[in-house]
């Protein structure tokens, strides 16, 4: 069916609908009463009871036995989950599998702390009457360190020996060596 031709017909109902609903007759009573037939025996069991003599009083008590949920007969013992469309086990369950202790090994130890990397750059060295003095690049900053200098915070100048220069890293108290050039001074002829 075609979308607008649905749409036309479900209208077409609703509008009939209303217009029954408008046209039809009032109620004769004012209201809705309920039949007899349609109450429950629960309602009418206690007028009833008070009412009818003893036969009657133990038909409906038997009536009401016949009622009561009882548990089926041949089940198997209380706490049994038995079902009706239980599956049936044909083998006996298997044992319980009990695993071996897992020795656990605890995690070796954290290394040690270490020092970073050196930070610096060798731009050259400087030997004045004995007194040597290395030029390092440190970050932007062109620094000129000697023995005992303190650079960049952290860095303490210990020796300059031969190409070698020495810093201890202060928090860790750490020596690293910086490879600043030949120990011997270069013949320029």
């Amino acid at each position: 069916m075609k979308p607008v031709l649905t749409r036309s017909l479900l209208g077409l109902g609703l509008g009939s609908t209303l217009l029954a609903a408008w046209f039809a007759p009032a109620p004769a009573s004012g209201g809705v009463e309920l039949a007899e037939r349609t109450r429950t025996a629960a309602a009418r069991a206690p007028a009833a009871a008070a009412s009818s003599p003893a036969p009657v009083r133990a038909a409906a008590s038997r009536n009401a036995e016949v009622l009561r949920i009882r548990p089926r007969e041949g089940a198997g013992a209380p706490g049994e989950t038995d079902t009706i469309f239980g599956a049936t086990r044909w083998t006996p369950p298997p044992a319980p599998v009990v695993a071996a202790p897992v020795a656990v090994t605890p995690p070796p130890p954290p290394p040690p702390p270490q020092a970073p990397p050196l930070p610096f750059r060798v731009l050259g060295r400087y030997d004045d009457a004995g007194e040597l003095a290395v030029f390092l690049q440190y970050n932007d900053q062109n620094l000129v360190v000697r023995v005992g200098d303190t650079v960049a915070q952290n860095y303490k100048v210990e020796s300059l020996q031969g190409g070698t220069l020495t810093l201890v890293y202060t928090p860790l108290n750490q020596k690293q060596t910086l490879d600043v050039g030949g120990s011997e001074p270069r013949d320029t002829r």
